[in-house]
């Protein structure tokens, strides 16, 4: 895994720096599954952005699933979840698939005005959004998996990784 981290970790390709950390955190045990978005410019990417996202993944043997008019990319642990169980419908089911740090998924997101996440360098590793009152119940679960991640990308480059939490009113009000 470090190699390959060594490998692309000055690559100029947004989406395969994102999808690299995320197959870090699910080799590393912290999550079984990871949804990226596969737009550019509020677009799904083109096909030959993808083909090179796609000869990544296939080169390095990392499973994935493609889903909603390929918008979404899931990478996973096939040890863990089958493709097969992929929900794509969102909601509850599928937050519990993408992990512990998914408290705040419902099949109503009506009222999830707080949004919470975590990045590496820019990167959204986790991200969702929350009443106030879950962020207040889950700040401290939040914060230990924000601290396991800083742990583990210590591991790989301790000089070059920047992490951070925040969590904010969505839309952000500036003044």
């Amino acid at each position: 895994m470090e190699n390959l981290y060594n490998q692309y970790k000055n690559t100029e390709n947004w989406f395969i720096y994102e999808i690299l950390l995320q197959w870090i955190l699910i080799n590393e045990g912290v999550r079984d599954m990871a949804l990226l978005q596969l737009l550019s410019n509020r677009k799904v990417i083109e096909k030959k952005k993808w083909g090179v996202i796609e000869k990544f993944l296939l080169k390095n043997k990392i499973p994935f699933h493609r889903f909603n008019n390929d918008e979404f990319l899931v990478i996973y642990n096939p040890k863990k979840i089958s493709e097969e169980e992929i929900n794509e419908t969102g909601g509850k089911k599928f937050g519990k698939q993408l992990g512990e740090f998914y408290t705040c998924a419902s099949n109503n997101y009506s009222k999830n005005s707080y949004r919470i996440a975590i990045t590496a360098n820019q990167h959204e590793i986790f991200a969702q959004m929350c009443t106030k009152s879950q962020v207040k119940k889950n700040l401290e679960k939040f914060y230990d998996i924000y601290l396991k991640v800083m742990e583990i990308f210590e591991k790989y480059d301790s000089k070059n990784i920047f992490c951070k939490m925040e969590t904010y009113a969505f839309p952000r009000e500036f003044r």
